[in-house]
């Protein structure tokens, strides 16, 4: 009997000692149980790799064992919707990706990154007899503006900052490139791709088929001219005009596509921007190519019946998946200057939210996956063009990421106000009411002067 009572008291020492050591109880002191106290952080995303997301948080939270993060993934076009109704309810996200042209939309409801934030680490360490925990306290110092300067390419530092403040982080840094499939160019000739704006006509012609019973567009050469089935349309007409020497924004972010010179001729260079854009959706053009009944561009080039796409790298695994068998090529954008490249910056940018009860772990998370070695680790799991200067060397030779690596320096933003969908939208219809004015009007120069200044009027509403 005794051997027994022996025993049980051995078994009731090891659980106690276990106890006693563990994770938040007596063992340890008050200021180490109110640094490692327990920590939900709720984390959304939109186009982000959230497996990739969840093993690099695994990594940081399996030394700062009080802290949980769960990420949450939407549709670009729900998540702001479902943030309006969470805070409402005071059960928002602390982190949330917002695309560089939605910060404006974002941001009364976003904080301003601090100069630093506490970082505890809490490690469960096993012991002879039971575990220990071991709760160290520091502090992280987070990037500066004088960091964004030196470590981060030109567009971020503007995208990020308002009146001094920095008001996020990206992870990666996306630019429109051209995709082209190969089959369709060789299957009219056409040994190499387009180098120049005339190649690239000159190509869409030669290989653009048309039913001339019913003018059903069989094969189209390229996807531009309108806005409803085509991504990126708007970047497409900013780097038109930028590439042509027009300012399509102010500095202060105002539209001044509409701008006509009062000594202008009959074909003012912004008019003239704007109808080689849509001449590829003129049934009277030569390059007539694209239409607004086509199906989505992106599905048609997959279906391999589009030979030119104008997307963004994140667009490329998307093709593969819909197309396998696709014989796809990506080239960086097509310039007029190549000693003066225009070029467009699209991408999404980690903020943290007023009202999270942990603002500071949630910018710790922040800085970990956008300014650490979890950074590198992001970008070659999920093959994304980097928005930091130090990794562009590493890049630049990969096969699908050169294209757009080659433009990370020169990618700008053009938009800065408080409503992107509906500036864009604006653009849309320029783009549809454009192509409906008959060369028989009776001044055609006076509707289309009409179209761009309603067009950037609704645009310059929403700064």
């Amino acid at each position: 009997m005794k051997k027994y009572l022996f025993k049980f008291f051995i078994l009731t020492l090891l659980v106690s000692s276990t106890v006693v050591l563990g994770f938040g109880c007596k063992g340890l002191s008050s200021e180490e149980l109110s640094a490692a106290k327990r920590i939900s952080l709720e984390y959304w995303t939109v186009y982000d790799d959230v497996g990739v997301i969840n093993s690099l948080l695994a990594q940081y939270t399996a030394q700062r064992q009080h802290i949980r993060v769960t990420v949450r993934q939407f549709s670009e076009q729900e998540i702001y919707e479902r943030l309006v109704e969470a805070l409402a309810e005071d059960n928002g996200p602390d982190i949330i990706s917002i695309n560089n042209r939605q910060l404006g939309k974002y941001f009364t409801k976003i904080d301003p990154m601090p100069l630093s934030v506490r970082d505890t680490t809490v490690v469960t360490v096993k012991k002879n007899i039971g575990t220990e925990t071991v709760v160290n306290t520091g502090s992280v110092t987070m990037p500066t503006l004088r960091d964004l300067e030196a470590n981060y390419v030109q567009t971020v530092k503007k995208d990020v900052v308002r009146g001094g403040g920095i008001y996020g982080l990206p992870l990666s840094l996306d630019v429109m490139a051209l995709y082209y499939n190969k089959d369709l160019l060789d299957g009219v000739g056409i040994a190499e791709p387009p180098k120049t704006w005339d190649e690239f006509q000159d190509a869409v012609k030669k290989i653009t088929k048309v039913d001339s019973k019913t003018d059903e567009i069989i094969q189209s050469g390229a996807a531009l001219g309108v806005a409803n089935n085509i991504s990126g349309a708007d970047d497409l007409l900013y780097i038109l005009f930028e590439q042509s020497g027009l300012s399509f924004v102010s500095d202060s972010g105002r539209a001044v596509f509409n701008y006509i010179p009062r000594d202008s001729s009959d074909s003012p260079p912004s008019v003239n921007v704007i109808d080689f854009f849509t001449d590829f959706a003129n049934s009277d053009r030569d390059t007539y190519s694209w239409n607004s009944n086509q199906q989505n561009a992106l599905d048609k080039f997959a279906r391999g019946s589009l030979a030119f796409f104008f997307g963004y790298s994140y667009h490329l695994p998307q093709i593969k998946a819909r197309g396998p068998q696709l014989n796809l090529e990506i080239i960086p954008m097509l310039q007029l200057n190549p000693d003066k490249q225009v070029n467009v910056a699209n991408y999404w940018i980690q903020s943290v939210l007023k009202k999270s009860k942990n603002k500071e772990e949630a910018w710790a998370v922040v800085n970990y996956l956008a300014n650490t070695d979890a950074n590198n680790k992001y970008l070659q799991a999920t093959k994304r063009p980097t928005a930091r200067r130090a990794n562009i060397v590493y890049q630049k030779d990969d096969e699908d990421l050169g294209p757009f690596i080659s433009q990370v320096l020169t990618a700008k933003n053009w938009y800065y106000g408080k409503n992107y969908d509906v500036a864009k939208n604006a653009i849309g219809n320029l783009f549809t009411e454009w192509i409906k004015i008959s060369p028989n009007e009776k001044d055609v120069l006076k509707s289309k002067s009409y179209l761009m200044d309603r067009a950037a009027s609704i645009f310059n509403q929403t700064l």
